[in-house]
């Protein structure tokens, strides 16, 4: 049985746990003292699944095999500052899903922390279609490497990056990128009524594009520049609309999306 205890349970942490709940070879603690008494009442006939509303004992913590961080970074001075201070089992391992905050941030704030990983997780994990990226300090086992990596191959993909700029501009690209796609389908959906289309057509045609695109591409492997080019017939529909794409700079949209969002994640970490 491997013990793993969750500080925090917003969105991410609730996508996370709700994906990891089947797994019985796991027992899960939690802390949330804001959310308590909801998760109490959620999780309160599940076997595996401990609530705790406060900072856990040091007898609880010697218990912990991974311990994963899922709170926002302007608060997470003040909580882990709650942890500063424990002696960890020897081989735990402490993981971080707080945006921007690097390695050396808990480095300095925990001094009896050893093995650490970066993780950036997304909100697909829900439904375990999600990405996760990691990036861990030169000290996590292969032992480790692989316990945390199995464990969030229940939630999706598994991507290891090699430093802290490239999991900030992960953070850009996939942790935020699902906000992105939300936002298009949004905007998709908008338009498609407006030409004329009910709401309900509008979805159902929107959503169904997008998830028949997405599978193409994973199926034939083409480069999807390729593939719209292959829609977009001289003269035709397709290509009238990837004109007005071009015209409004679509690619210059994306970049300064994904730069704005990964500025903010360094931003995010500066200095620690």
């Amino acid at each position: 049985m491997s013990n793993v205890l969750l500080v925090g349970c917003g969105h991410m942490g609730s996508a996370l746990i709700d994906s990891w709940i089947e797994l019985k070879s796991y027992h899960f603690t939690i802390v949330d003292p804001f959310n308590y008494n909801y998760l109490k009442k959620k999780y309160n006939k599940i076997n595996n699944i401990q609530i705790l509303d406060n900072t856990p004992s040091q007898d609880q913590i010697t218990k912990i095999d991974i311990i994963i961080f899922a709170i926002k970074p302007q608060v997470s001075e003040k909580v882990i500052n709650n942890y500063k201070d424990f002696y960890f089992k020897k081989n735990s391992v402490i993981g971080s899903i707080i945006a921007g905050k690097k390695i050396n941030f808990f480095k300095s704030k925990i001094k009896n922390s050893i093995q650490l990983v970066r993780i950036m997780p997304n909100m697909p994990s829900l439904i375990g279609s999600g990405v996760s990226c990691f990036l861990a300090n030169k000290h996590l086992s292969k032992y480790n490497r692989k316990k945390i990596n199995d464990l969030f191959l229940n939630v999706g993909k598994t991507i290891w990056l090699k430093n802290e700029d490239e999991i900030d501009m992960a953070t850009a690209v996939s942790g935020s990128g699902p906000g992105y796609i939300f936002t298009l389908i949004d905007a998709m959906e908008k338009a498609s009524q407006q030409i004329g289309l009910s709401k309900k057509i509008s979805r159902e045609l929107v959503l169904s594009t997008i998830l028949g695109s997405t599978k193409l591409m994973e199926q034939i492997k083409k480069n999807p520049k390729d593939l719209a080019n292959s829609i977009a017939i001289k003269g035709g529909t397709t290509e009238a609309g990837i004109k007005v794409l071009n015209k409004n700079k679509i690619n210059k949209i994306i970049y300064n999306t994904f730069l704005a969002a990964y500025k903010k994640a360094s931003s995010l970490g500066k200095n620690k």
